[in-house]
């Protein structure tokens, strides 16, 4: 377990994700996801054109891509989902982008190395 989520519990994990984002930590944020890892999300396909990424280093492009242009990014934890076992969480979060609020979610499936091996992406409309 060499990833970071593999030394901590969900909840630890979900606080550090926020932070890390907060930061503009990509490459954190993306040393948690497998090698192989399918991630879907709409912003991808504003970025890159497709909505689904596949490979931890094309993840990593796309997230840099993303980031580049904002001026500021807080992320809030709002709530932590998870299956029975730990190995499914959704991450329910408020994105606050250059003053641009909306609630969000991640899903995220980790493997038993605790990388992540798919996620998906869901964003809100934006908040007053």
């Amino acid at each position: 377990m060499g990833t970071t989520a593999g030394r901590m519990n969900n909840q630890e994990f979900a606080r550090w994700w926020v932070r890390a984002w907060s930061n503009r930590d990509v490459d954190a944020v993306a040393d948690c996801f497998a090698e192989t890892v399918r991630f879907v999300s709409p912003r991808a396909a504003e970025v890159t054109g497709k909505p689904v990424v596949v490979g931890r280093q094309a993840l990593r492009d796309y997230w840099r891509r993303a980031v580049a242009g904002a001026k500021s990014i807080e992320f809030q934890l709002d709530q932590l989902l998870e299956d029975a076992d730990g190995k499914r969480i959704v991450i329910v979060y408020t994105s606050d982008i250059d003053g641009r609020r909306k609630r969000a979610c991640e899903f995220m499936q980790f493997d038993d190395e605790r990388e992540i091996v798919a996620a998906e992406a869901m964003h809100g409309c934006l908040l007053p």
